[in-house]
């Protein structure tokens, strides 16, 4: 019977192929020319070019080349009252263009798979009156939906091969014939065999089969009425529901140039329009903020017929931020402008707003998101990308999913696995059989359509889900929004699971690490753009001057650049220059503004008399700086450097006629084993060869480093990943350490009363070497490691580790908005998955009464095992980059031994002065000390001051850092008209009572709260 059934299935698959070439039966030519563009050119541009005479067979080329192709066409008066198609295959993308407008995209084959053409069609008339002529063009990019990689070395001769450029005569009859065969067949075959369902589809398939003659249209309506026979025995009312949306999952940079996204979009925007006008049922999702305002900006034509299409509820928009963002590494002041700048575009151009969080395709997701999704007006999230999971699998696909703070959205995973379904029996089956919540809801969703790449859904997609509507056997299909299946999917569930704390995603843990510049200007950016907003909104205050307009660009290219395979690492070297190019417009711009910002709000003047001390952190200040030139009574260090000890409030100033000198200076001292840098809270002991063997905590009277043991080692590993290059870094990693060799070379800098510092110079290979100044203040209770490193390696991994004299289970990392503890050891299979994961500005391990944390300025990878804390620099991936990393790098880090707990050591601030310099220099005003914006609770975070969205008022968004209940007041320095509460999108929430400048405040742990005041 296995056998026969086997047979039968070979026969159904036969078929397909012959049913299928009656579709097309006439065909006619047309005449061809193209133009070779000199790049990415409009097309008013376009159609002035030199068009040539083109032939099918032709090879466009090179890659990444842009060819525009003139179809002019004359339909044969036989061909009255027949609908004609247009089909083309390039072997590559393109799109449609008529009388200047982009109509539709064209997929052709792609390297791996030239018997398939994603979309050869182009409808050019449903009813020909065989008089129709014209001229159409096709913009012809020589890439294919994942760029032009992976197709080895006869790539430039596939991508680019024009195999197909023709009228046609579509015949609908065949059309529906073969669609109806094709559900059929498939039930057959992706049934469970213990189904009566399935035989029944195996019977039926075969009786089409059996009483068909292809060239006798005769038997074609009655094998058709066995097919809406059986498509007529409909399911139960207790049937599984699935919800099918169209999606395209456009990566906004990826394995192509931002550039080619920008058409990605258009192709594949206007081929959904299109899709709609044919099927009124059809709906598809546009997720990305970022993508519609690109299409405002440069396809308004376009633009304006999406917005007709939002107005009928055909096209969706959905997500709520400006792009689909990495959820680990960006700061929590960017995840809020995600949401504030895409829900504002959506709720502003398209009058939508979207309450669902759209995240299909992420490298693991914070929990600080569901908190900031809530703040957001967003209930719901979707994803799938933890299906992927290495070791563990969640064991459901609905639940609720609970934030650091406590806050909690509905969670979907759509059971298909896949944001890219082919919307066939086999997954529409697939979604309903791997579906794990049944006995507590019967509502999935299905997201379905080309993506990646972008190009979206294929008519026959849609023609198969029109037949899965409600077939026994099948669930039951129908096209529903994200607001839609999510509403239908929170009425229907019953006793839902919980998850509580981040979604950790055990692959791809390699982007913590990989492009380390990219992430070095995203850290360096996030704190300029804070530091800008708050000088600026007080010079504002002054002068009514705000630079909104430089702001708004700084923070859109800045979020863009967040998207999930830009600043991950993941992406093409093209990217990462591209990336880099406006990374340094972001830096130059915003630091021209904050100087002028500076000499706005607070007087300074680099030619002034007195100190000018701007701190624009939540805590008050006091540091030894490198002072600007001519400081009255600055003492110049052995490297020539004017130093002094400054301070400043909360988000304040200084204004101070000289600098202060140490009351207790630190010293050096050089022994036979090395150097012993001391200060009045800390003793460390520095090797010849660069390794910190002892750090000494004089307050708690407790060394930090293990005994015997080396800190500041730095190790390196093979790092030849089972796939994904850029993305992974797998277990076995970790037995091939390697420590590098003790430095070669080492020289006295400063050495005191302002600092002591040692400089080392340490060879990594015969191509990459490290020189690092460590250094210790007067005024800190940390080492700070400044390092700098040329890298010039091949699959290899370089971190940096220190073995701490501390034991516990867990230890600490810095996250968006708080942080979590993850266990240092591989007790279970998901401890034993996270041996490397993402953290912000510190990770921490303590005792109950002691403990030491590791620091960065631009870090993101950690790894604790035991009592060995490791901070991952640079990786040497090949692919989809092949110079990724190589180059000069620039990093810092420090390690900090504290007394008692993280909650009260000030790690937490120390995490913030670490990244976020006080700002010095001279002004012509008198001394004085102000605090604009000061809370009297350790533990609460004033994290951003910026002025507000759509008035002068200021916003002030605080957090609780330590985890617990807090009562604090938050002083104002300034006079005070009057505040409100207000959430994440700046509306209203509630009212604040102010009193005496100061406001009285409650917060949760791990809460954040914004106000919004009138000054």
């Amino acid at each position: 019977m296995q056998k026969h059934y086997a047979l039968t299935l070979k026969r159904l698959e036969t078929f397909k192929s012959p049913l299928k070439s009656k579709i097309y039966l006439e065909q006619t030519t047309v005449k061809l020319s193209s133009f070779a563009a000199p790049g990415r050119i409009t097309y008013d541009e376009a159609i002035k070019g030199d068009f040539k005479p083109l032939e099918i067979g032709h090879n466009f080329h090179p890659l990444w080349s842009t060819h525009w192709v003139k179809v002019e066409y004359q339909v044969p008066e036989s061909w009255q009252g027949k609908e004609v198609h247009f089909l083309w295959d390039s072997m590559c993308e393109g799109e449609v263009w008529i009388d200047g407008k982009p109509m539709q995209g064209l997929t052709g084959a792609t390297i791996h798979r030239i018997s398939n053409v994603t979309r050869p069609e182009f409808i050019l008339t449903p009813s020909s009156t065989g008089k129709e002529s014209g001229v159409l063009y096709i913009e012809v990019a020589v890439n294919h939906l994942f760029g032009v990689d992976g197709g080895g070395p006869d790539v430039e001769h596939i991508v680019g091969w024009l195999r197909q450029a023709e009228l046609a005569v579509f015949d609908r009859e065949a059309w529906d014939l073969y669609w109806d065969f094709i559900v059929i067949a498939d039930m057959a075959r992706e049934l469970s065999e213990t189904t009566p369902r399935r035989g029944q589809a195996l019977r039926i398939a075969n009786q089409m089969i059996d009483s068909i003659r292809l060239d006798d249209r005769s038997t074609w309506p009655p094998v058709r009425d066995l097919a809406a026979a059986f498509f007529a025995e409909t399911n139960g009312k207790s049937q599984h529901n699935l919800s099918a949306i169209g999606h395209a999952h456009i990566d906004t940079v990826w394995l192509w140039p931002e550039a080619e996204t920008h058409r990605k979009c258009y192709r594949t925007f206007s081929t959904a329009i299109r899709y709609m006008d044919q099927y009124p049922d059809y709906k598809f999702v546009i997720s990305q903020a970022q993508q519609w305002e690109w299409m405002k900006n440069e396809h308004p034509e376009l633009y304006e017929r999406m917005k007709e299409k939002v107005a009928t509820g055909q096209l969706i928009p959905t997500g709520g931020s400006w792009v689909e963002m990495d959820a680990n590494l960006p700061n929590g002041e960017s995840f809020v402008r995600q949401f504030l700048f895409g829900q504002r575009f959506f709720e502003k151009e398209l009058d939508f707003h979207c309450s669902d969080f759209w995240e299909p395709d992420v490298f693991g997701y914070s929990a600080a998101l569901p908190q900031i999704m809530q703040l957001s007006e967003i209930d719901y999230f979707l994803t799938q990308k933890l299906s992927w999971n290495q070791f563990n699998k969640l064991d459901t696909h609905t639940f609720y999913w609970e934030g650091l703070d406590g806050s909690q959205v509905l969670a979907h995973f759509p059971p298909v696995d896949t944001y890219n379904s082919m919307a066939n029996v086999k997954e529409v089956h697939y979604s309903v059989e791997n579906y794990k919540d049944h006995e507590s809801s019967k509502e999935s969703y299905l997201p379905f359509g080309y993506g990646d790449g972008g190009g979206g859904p294929t008519m026959g997609m849609i023609e198969q889900l029109n037949r899965m509507k409600n077939i026994d056997g099948l669930p039951k299909v129908e096209m529903r929004s994200p607001k839609e299946f999510f509403k239908r999917l929170e009425e229907d569930l019953i006793d839902p699971v919980k998850w509580v704390g981040e979604l950790y995603f055990e692959l791809h843990r390699a982007t913590y690490t990989t492009q380390a510049l990219t992430k070095r200007n995203n850290r360096k950016c996030e704190f300029l753009l804070h530091d800008l907003e708050f000088i600026g909104a007080l010079a504002n205050l002054k002068h009514n001057v705000y630079p909104s307009d430089d702001l708004d660009w700084m923070w859109k290219c800045l979020l863009k650049n967040q998207f999930h395979d830009l600043i991950p690492g993941s992406s093409i070297t093209i990217a990462y220059d591209e990336a880099a190019e406006e990374y340094a417009e972001i830096l130059d711009k915003g630091t021209e503004l904050r100087e002028t910002a500076l000499e706005g709000a607070f007087n300074a003047d680099k030619e002034g008399e007195n100190l000018l001390v701007v701190n624009t952190t939540s805590f008050a200040r006091e540091e030894v700086v490198e002072l600007p030139e001519g400081t009255p009574s600055a003492q110049t260090s052995n490297c020539g450097t004017p130093l002094g000890i400054v301070s400043a409030p909360a988000y304040g100033i200084n204004v101070a006629d000289s600098p202060t000198k140490p009351q207790i200076p630190v010293t050096l001292t050089e022994t036979d084993d090395g150097f012993i840098l001391e200060n009045q809270y800390i003793t460390a002991v520095i090797t010849h060869g660069g390794h910190m063997t002892s750090l000494f905590d004089k307050q708690a009277n407790r060394e930090a480093m293990a005994s015997g043991a080396k800190g500041n080692q730095f190790v390196i590993f093979e790092d030849r990943p089972a796939g994904n290059d850029a993305w992974d870094v797998d277990i076995y990693h970790l037995a091939t350490r390697e420590e590098v060799s003790p430095a070669y070379q080492h020289e006295v800098l400063e050495e005191g009363p302002y600092r002591a510092s040692l400089s080392f110079a340490t060879k990594i290979s015969e191509t990459s070497h490290i020189n690092q100044i460590v250094r210790l203040s007067a005024t800190d209770r940390m080492v700070e490691f400044i390092t700098r490193v040329e890298w010039d390696e091949s699959y290899r991994f370089l971190k940096v580790e220190f073995p701490f004299n501390v034991r516990s289970s867990e230890a600490s990392y810095e996250i968006q908005f708080g942080h979590l503890k993850r266990p240092t050891h591989f007790n279970t299979s998901w401890d034993f998955a996270r041996f490397e994961v993402s953290a912000h500005k510190w990770a921490d391990l303590s005792e109950y009464d002691f403990g030491v944390s590791l620091l960065n300025d631009c870090k993101y990878g950690y790894s604790t095992l035991g009592n060995v804390m490791r901070l991952s620099l640079l990786r040497a991936p090949k692919h989809p980059d092949p110079v990724a990393d190589i180059g000069s790098h620039r990093f810092n880090y420090a390690v900090m031994p504290h007394q008692g707990t993280l909650q009260e050591s000030g790690v937490i601030a120390e995490g913030y002065s670490f990244n976020v310099p006080l700002q010095v220099t001279r002004t012509n005003a008198a001394p004085s000390e102000v605090s604009f914006f000061n809370i009297d609770h350790p533990g609460i975070v004033i994290e951003t001051v910026k002025k507000a969205e759509d008035s002068d008022e200021i916003i002030i968004r605080m957090y609780e850092s330590f985890g617990a209940q807090a009562d604090a007041a938050l002083s104002i320095g300034l006079p005070v008209q009057g505040a409100v509460e207000v959430n994440l999108l700046e509306h209203k929430t509630g009212e604040i009572n102010v009193e005496n400048h100061k406001i009285a405040l409650h917060f949760t742990p791990f809460q954040i709260r914004t106000l919004k005041l009138k000054i």
